[in-house]
Protein backbone atom coordinates (compact mmCIF):
# COMPACT_ATOMS: atom_id res chain seq x y z
CA UNK A 1 0.00 0.00 0.00
CA UNK A 2 2.76 2.26 0.71
CA UNK A 3 4.25 1.84 -2.57
CA UNK A 4 0.65 2.87 -4.51
CA UNK A 5 0.77 5.81 -2.56
CA UNK A 6 4.38 7.12 -3.16
CA UNK A 7 3.82 6.55 -7.29
CA UNK A 8 0.60 8.60 -6.54
CA UNK A 9 2.34 11.25 -4.75
CA UNK A 10 5.36 11.32 -7.23
CA UNK A 11 2.52 11.26 -10.10
CA UNK A 12 0.96 14.16 -9.00
CA UNK A 13 3.75 16.00 -7.86
CA UNK A 14 5.28 15.84 -11.65
CA UNK A 15 1.93 16.89 -12.86
CA UNK A 16 1.44 20.07 -10.65
CA UNK A 17 4.88 20.74 -9.11
CA UNK A 18 3.42 20.64 -5.92
CA UNK A 19 5.33 19.98 -2.33
CA UNK A 20 4.99 21.06 0.86
CA UNK A 21 7.91 23.48 0.55
CA UNK A 22 5.96 24.98 -2.47
CA UNK A 23 2.55 25.50 -0.74
CA UNK A 24 4.84 26.60 2.16
CA UNK A 25 6.28 29.68 0.12
CA UNK A 26 2.97 30.23 -1.26
CA UNK A 27 1.51 30.85 2.02
CA UNK A 28 4.45 33.25 2.47
CA UNK A 29 3.95 35.16 -0.18
CA UNK A 30 0.36 35.60 0.50
CA UNK A 31 1.60 37.03 3.90
CA UNK A 32 4.10 39.32 2.47
CA UNK A 33 1.46 40.14 -0.47
CA UNK A 34 -1.37 40.98 2.61
CA UNK A 35 1.73 42.74 4.60
CA UNK A 36 2.67 44.67 1.48
CA UNK A 37 -0.89 46.20 1.02
CA UNK A 38 -1.33 47.17 4.41
CA UNK A 39 1.81 49.04 4.16
CA UNK A 40 0.52 50.72 0.84
CA UNK A 41 -2.47 51.82 2.14
CA UNK A 42 -1.59 53.23 5.45
CA UNK A 43 1.87 55.12 3.27
CA UNK A 44 -1.15 56.67 0.85
CA UNK A 45 -3.12 57.62 4.12
CA UNK A 46 -0.07 59.36 5.56
CA UNK A 47 0.46 61.14 1.96
CA UNK A 48 -2.96 62.12 1.72
CA UNK A 49 -3.59 63.34 5.12
CA UNK A 50 -0.10 65.21 6.10
CA UNK A 51 1.82 66.01 2.54
CA UNK A 52 -1.29 66.64 0.28
CA UNK A 53 -3.44 68.34 3.55
CA UNK A 54 -6.43 67.06 3.33
CA UNK A 55 -6.73 65.79 7.03
CA UNK A 56 -7.04 62.37 8.75
CA UNK A 57 -10.97 61.90 8.68
CA UNK A 58 -11.31 63.43 4.95
CA UNK A 59 -8.57 60.85 4.12
CA UNK A 60 -10.47 57.91 5.90
CA UNK A 61 -13.83 58.69 4.72
CA UNK A 62 -12.25 58.86 1.06
CA UNK A 63 -10.56 55.44 1.66
CA UNK A 64 -13.60 53.99 3.18
CA UNK A 65 -15.56 55.38 0.12
CA UNK A 66 -12.91 53.74 -1.99
CA UNK A 67 -13.63 50.86 -0.50
CA UNK A 68 -16.97 50.89 -0.72
CA UNK A 69 -17.13 51.39 -4.51
CA UNK A 70 -14.19 48.78 -5.18
CA UNK A 71 -16.85 46.33 -3.27
CA UNK A 72 -19.82 47.54 -5.36
CA UNK A 73 -18.29 47.46 -8.26
CA UNK A 74 -17.19 43.51 -7.94
CA UNK A 75 -20.85 42.50 -6.91
CA UNK A 76 -21.99 44.62 -9.97
CA UNK A 77 -19.84 42.70 -12.19
CA UNK A 78 -21.17 39.10 -10.54
CA UNK A 79 -24.36 40.07 -10.86
CA UNK A 80 -23.63 41.41 -14.80
CA UNK A 81 -22.28 37.86 -14.86
CA UNK A 82 -25.37 36.00 -13.85
CA UNK A 83 -27.27 37.80 -15.76
CA UNK A 84 -26.06 36.92 -19.19
CA UNK A 85 -25.18 33.37 -18.50
CA UNK A 86 -29.40 33.15 -17.18
CA UNK A 87 -29.97 35.10 -20.75
CA UNK A 88 -27.19 32.60 -22.91
CA UNK A 89 -29.38 29.48 -21.61
CA UNK A 90 -32.49 31.14 -22.75
CA UNK A 91 -31.23 31.72 -26.08
CA UNK A 92 -29.69 28.65 -26.83
CA UNK A 93 -28.75 28.04 -30.36
CA UNK A 94 -29.95 24.64 -32.15
CA UNK A 95 -26.49 24.34 -34.12
CA UNK A 96 -23.76 25.05 -30.90
CA UNK A 97 -23.61 21.42 -29.00
CA UNK A 98 -20.80 19.74 -28.34
CA UNK A 99 -20.95 16.89 -30.85
CA UNK A 100 -21.97 18.90 -33.82
CA UNK A 101 -19.24 21.35 -33.57
CA UNK A 102 -16.87 18.37 -33.07
CA UNK A 103 -18.09 17.17 -36.41
CA UNK A 104 -17.30 19.73 -37.55
CA UNK A 105 -14.28 20.65 -36.94
CA UNK A 106 -13.56 16.69 -38.11
CA UNK A 107 -14.93 17.28 -41.71
CA UNK A 108 -13.03 20.99 -41.49
CA UNK A 109 -9.58 19.07 -41.65
CA UNK A 110 -10.43 16.65 -43.77
CA UNK A 111 -12.25 18.37 -46.32
CA UNK A 112 -10.07 21.72 -46.18
CA UNK A 113 -11.06 24.62 -44.64
CA UNK A 114 -11.34 26.68 -47.37
CA UNK A 115 -14.09 24.88 -48.64
CA UNK A 116 -15.59 24.20 -45.06
CA UNK A 117 -15.71 28.17 -44.09
CA UNK A 118 -18.23 29.53 -46.25
CA UNK A 119 -20.43 26.43 -45.42
CA UNK A 120 -19.84 27.08 -41.69
CA UNK A 121 -20.83 30.54 -42.05
CA UNK A 122 -24.08 29.95 -43.82
CA UNK A 123 -24.75 27.66 -41.56
CA UNK A 124 -24.73 30.11 -38.56
CA UNK A 125 -26.20 32.47 -40.20
CA UNK A 126 -29.40 29.73 -41.42
CA UNK A 127 -29.12 29.20 -37.80
CA UNK A 128 -29.04 32.54 -36.16
CA UNK A 129 -31.89 33.58 -38.53
CA UNK A 130 -34.10 30.71 -37.61
CA UNK A 131 -33.89 31.44 -33.71
CA UNK A 132 -34.87 35.47 -34.47
CA UNK A 133 -37.55 33.88 -36.56
CA UNK A 134 -38.86 31.32 -33.92
CA UNK A 135 -38.25 33.97 -30.97
CA UNK A 136 -40.51 36.32 -33.09
CA UNK A 137 -42.56 33.68 -33.47
CA UNK A 138 -43.44 32.73 -30.01
CA UNK A 139 -43.51 36.63 -28.50
CA UNK A 140 -45.84 37.91 -31.12
CA UNK A 141 -48.34 39.60 -28.61
CA UNK A 142 -45.50 41.06 -26.16
CA UNK A 143 -44.79 44.67 -27.58
CA UNK A 144 -40.88 44.81 -26.18
CA UNK A 145 -40.85 42.48 -29.52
Amino acid sequence: MNGISNYLLEKVQSKTGLSMSVIVGYALQALFAIGATVLLFVALFFIFSDYLGFGGTTTSIGMFLLLGAMLWTNGAKKKTIADAERALQAHSFVSMNGPLLNAGMQFGQKVGWRRTLPTLLALFAASGIAAEWRRRHYHQDDASY
